[in-house]
């Protein structure tokens, strides 16, 4: 029987064993997480023209074990959406540290998906320069508001 119609005659077993494929790419303590995220990075490489000589087994051995963002301390949570997995702010993701290198050992680690997209193709001097002016211009418009 082809895998067509194997679904087609079962098609409760086949959603099942979709959803059931689906919460494994989202569970952080199975290895087709690491997987699936192995996938990700290599169809990336490829686009961007970048080296990826890292595989599945090093990314969950530099996965932080608290299973927290190294930046803002937040526990990692992989969304749902349609049965996929879905990035949400706190999903982990993984941070290249040099921008101009590829997924190389000692070039990548696991953040947030809110710490990477702060981060995303900027300097660490111009992320503190950002950060710097922001906290300034925060901090002056609170002391407005309050002698308001």
């Amino acid at each position: 029987m082809t895998d067509k119609k194997w679904r087609d005659n079962n098609p409760e077993e086949y959603k099942r064993q979709k959803l059931k494929a689906a919460a494994a790419k989202r569970d952080m303590d199975n290895f087709q997480f690491f997987n699936s995220k192995m996938s990700q990075l290599r169809s990336r490489s490829k686009e961007e023209d970048r080296e990826c000589t890292v595989d599945a087994k090093y990314l969950k051995s530099i996965f932080p074990q608290d299973k927290r963002c190294p930046i803002f301390k937040t526990l990692f949570k992989v969304g749902k959406g349609n049965g996929k997995p879905k990035s949400t702010d706190v999903s982990p993701s993984i941070d290249r540290i040099d921008n101009t290198l590829g997924y190389i050992q000692g070039n990548i680690q696991w953040v947030s998906m809110r710490a990477n997209m702060i981060m995303y193709n900027a300097t660490p001097d111009e992320v503190m320069a950002v950060g710097f002016y922001h906290y300034q211009t925060y901090k002056k418009s609170k002391e407005q508001h309050e002698t308001l």
